[in-house]
């Protein structure tokens, strides 16, 4: 039976007087939240689209394999790697990247140990060279595989798919240089293809269902609940970026690079894309903050922001947030590609630097985050949700 129009006026009018029962605070939020909702699903939109390109690269190389089409396919991993880290601060609330059933281990795990997937030189060992254990290789093969017995038996996702493109880094003069060979006539070419492939697969089906929890208007979807519950979703938006400028970025990906100076715990190895992924990742928190996100096609897409919550609730932290945000990305450009070269040296080295410039400038970013939290009255915790092996 269709709604009478004095039920819809009356649906309508409480509608209006609970928004006119908010305080500001409470309609910024709100507004904050639906924006942010509807950057994660443009950030996702813009991942599938460049993992999209990256497999038809893949399958392209595959098919007639040859230094050109080999530097096409490692191109367009470069530039599909950009929006994913700037999705990374969609990370550690335990939210569909991440949660019990997320994808994320999947995606993004490192450091690997390059013998599981492949033993190289000819090698009969890893994945691909075991044929009698492993007869078929196929994505569900690949992804079952995936972290058994070990942290760094990392089976897929985008470091493997740069390892199989790249090949191991053993040049201090630039990235690692696999031959087009290891896909004709090398041995297990033709596996090692499957493999590849399969790896391109897997990376598009989980943006497809990451998409799928972030699209509009969805009943029982995880932006569905979000948007719903705007002061939890606020504490899950700060505890992302709190931990991805404090945890991940200034601890895992830099400050134990720069103690050990070792390049297997750069993040990116293989294709010396490490400086990449450090500003994509500060770019993804200064997105957040300020509202904004420049999409693939090149348009801007802006809406309530972060900052302006921060000017209603504690104008005063908003310039030292500002100069933070703006600060850890800034640091990020001046460290100096490749980047296993800028850790190395003496501790005043210009590359180690910059370095430790980027680690504190974030550490920083992180604890003005969680003072501006407290303003607002949540309790960020002390250790991430969901699975953080990415």
């Amino acid at each position: 039976m269709k709604p009478s129009l004095l039920s819809l006026l009356v649906c309508v009018s409480l509608a209006a007087a609970t928004q006119a029962a908010l305080t500001p605070q409470q309609k910024t939020s709100r507004a904050v939240v639906q924006h942010y909702a509807t950057t994660v699903h443009a950030v996702y939109s813009d991942c599938l689209t460049s993992t999209t390109q990256l497999r038809a690269s893949i399958r392209a190389f595959l098919a007639a394999p040859s230094p050109e089409t080999l530097s096409a396919a490692r191109q367009t991993w470069i530039k599909a790697r950009q929006p994913y880290l700037q999705s990374e601060v969609f990370r550690y609330y335990a939210g569909p990247i991440d949660d019990a059933d997320g994808p994320e281990p999947l995606l993004n795990s490192w450091p690997l140990d390059e013998r599981y997937i492949d033993a190289g030189e000819g090698g009969d060992g890893g994945i691909i060279g075991n044929e009698k254990a492993y007869p078929v290789i196929n994505a569900e093969l690949i992804a079952q595989l995936n972290l058994t017995d070990g942290e760094k038996n990392i089976s897929c996702g985008w470091h493997a798919i740069e390892f199989l493109l790249w090949g191991q880094d053993k040049s201090a003069a630039g990235p690692g240089d696999r031959p087009f060979t290891d896909y004709t006539t090398a041995p297990f070419a033709i596996r090692r293809g499957h493999y590849l492939q399969a790896c391109a697969d897997l990376l598009v089906t989980h943006f497809e269902d990451l998409l799928k929890q972030w699209a509009p208007g969805k009943l029982g979807n995880f932006r569905a609940i979000f948007e719903e519950g705007y002061d939890q979703s606020i504490e899950r938006l700060l505890t992302g970026m709190i931990f991805l400028s404090g945890n991940e970025l200034a601890g895992e990906r830099l400050q134990v690079a720069w103690d050990t100076k070792e390049q297997e715990d750069e993040h990116s190895c293989f294709s010396d894309m490490t400086h990449q992924d450090l500003i994509f990742d500060a770019l993804g928190l200064q997105n957040i903050y300020r509202g904004q996100y420049v999409r693939l096609d090149g348009t801007t897409l802006s809406g309530p922001s972060l900052r302006q919550l921060a000017e209603l609730v504690q104008p005063d932290l908003v310039p030292g947030l500002d100069a933070k945000i703006d600060g850890t990305l800034a640091a990020a450009r001046a460290i100096p590609a490749p980047f296993d070269q800028a850790i190395l040296g003496e501790d005043d080295a210009p590359g180690r630097l910059a370095v430790m410039k980027t680690i504190t400038t974030a550490e920083d970013q992180s604890a003005l985050l969680r003072r501006f939290a407290r303003a607002l009255q949540i309790q960020i915790p002390e250790q991430p949700a969901g699975d953080v092996a990415g």
